[in-house]
């Protein structure tokens, strides 16, 4: 835990106000954003940003009903305190996101703060344990979190360092939940 809350504050500070890591992040978290030149590409990036939790959400209830109970627990523990850290961080941390140059053609909102990314916080968290059950699952569930990922930046939706807090987040948390349950 002393980890997580170290490189948490280490993140913080060195993206906090206009540092030179934030300019480096903002201008290649642009680089990254999709053009709209891609239709395919665009409604598939599109599709896992929004899908992504509503997955996680029907895929946590269908694994519950086939795993133990202790692992069962570990899935909605982290889902619950990934809500309430994330919840935390957006609103203390405050950080507008990122000037979106691509236009979704889905639905996309974005009314809450950008750092750190919840999304991406919940598919690690989610992965984390995935791949705690079902070892061999692990290379599926890393590439599933990273596309997650790469999904809210190429939107418009977050800027390249909410990402890798979310997935810090959520893997620690994961990790937490997941040993503090197989006890």
């Amino acid at each position: 835990m002393k980890f997580f809350i170290t490189v948490f504050f280490i993140f913080y500070r060195c993206f906090a106000g206009e540092s030179i890591l934030l300019k480096m992040d903002n201008k290649m978290s642009q680089a990254l954003q999709g053009s709209n030149q891609h239709l395919l590409l665009d409604i598939a990036m599109e599709t896992i940003n929004l899908a992504g939790l509503p997955f996680e959400g029907m895929m946590s209830l269908q694994l519950s009903n086939s795993v133990a109970r202790n692992e069962k627990e570990a899935f909605f523990t982290t889902i619950a305190m990934i809500g309430i850290t994330v919840g935390v961080l957006k609103y203390s941390v405050d950080r507008e996101r990122p000037e979106r140059t691509y236009h979704p053609r889905l639905w996309n909102t974005r009314i809450t703060p950008s750092f750190p990314s919840g999304h991406t916080a919940v598919s690690s968290g989610f992965a984390t344990i995935l791949s705690s059950i079902y070892p061999e699952y692990f290379s599926h569930a890393v590439f599933y979190t990273l596309l997650s990922g790469y999904s809210q930046i190429y939107t418009g939706n977050h800027f390249i360092s909410d990402i890798l807090v979310g997935w810090l987040i959520g893997f620690t948390i994961g990790k937490i939940a997941y040993n503090s349950t197989a006890l």
